[in-house]
């Protein structure tokens, strides 16, 4: 555990970390924007699988880590020994292709990227391989969090993003600020024209966060407006790309 810094300080949701892991001894570590980790503290527990933020190259993985708090009170094993443990202890890590969310084909298409919370991970990834490609297509995020004030993860990057690529388009929806949009299946809804007129144009859809709630309000949508055929085709396509959880 080499680095830690907190997100969200102030925030009505839990604590949100930017975590920095990096070899206890030399290691061949190779992935692709899109691909997961898989941690655990002992051979007994059950892995955790984490998106990878950055990309390979730098010596390290990030991770975008919430706290989780059990019903009875208690921290996420995996989660809590993250956020609390003292910077150079250790764990075991083993790195997860995720074939279903690699660029793939989809590298000269554009790319909307939509998600939510600590799903930003996953869409980092594949934003910080479109900066370092030359010509790259355009990218348009929708992401949701709580409040404008405490949660604007990475804010300056996804700002510069928007400046000089690949960002063409940076949307946020907070849903505790109120409005008209809170979520960011509210927020598609509304400017439906515009993602369809980016299908159109060949994008691809990725979508990265909560399953519960975001995810399949997303799912819906797009079931609602493309119909079954038309969202199975663009499945089929490698068009529709999901890591949720």
């Amino acid at each position: 555990l080499q680095s830690r810094c907190l997100l969200n300080p102030g925030s009505q949701g839990e604590a949100v970390y930017d975590v920095t892991l990096a070899p206890a001894q030399d290691a061949d570590a190779d992935w692709q924007a899109g691909d997961l980790v898989q941690l655990r503290l002992a051979e007994a527990d059950k892995p955790r699988d984490y998106s990878i933020a950055n990309l390979p190259g730098e010596g390290v993985i990030r991770l975008l880590v919430r706290l989780h708090r059990r019903a009875d009170g208690g921290l996420g094993r995996v989660s809590g020994w993250l956020s609390q443990a003292p910077l150079g202890d250790t764990l075991s890590l083993r790195l997860s292709p995720h074939p279903a969310f690699r660029i793939e084909a989809n590298r000269d298409r554009p790319l909307i990227l939509i998600g939510n919370g600590t799903g930003l991970a996953g869409l980092l990834a594949h934003l910080r391989q479109r900066a370092r490609q030359a010509q790259a297509a355009p990218c348009w995020l929708v992401f949701g969090e709580r409040q404008q004030a405490h949660d604007r993860f990475h804010e300056e990057e996804l700002a510069h993003y928007h400046r000089q690529g690949p960002l063409a388009r940076l949307d946020r929806v907070f849903s505790r600020d109120g409005g008209d949009c809170p979520y960011v299946q509210d927020h598609l809804a509304r400017h439906w024209d515009e993602v369809g007129d980016w299908l159109n144009r060949g994008a691809a859809l990725y979508v990265c966060g909560s399953l519960q709630g975001m995810a399949q309000a997303v799912d819906a949508l797009l079931r609602r407006r493309l119909g079954e055929a038309g969202l199975r085709e663009l499945a089929e396509a490698g068009r529709y790309c999901r890591d949720v959880y």
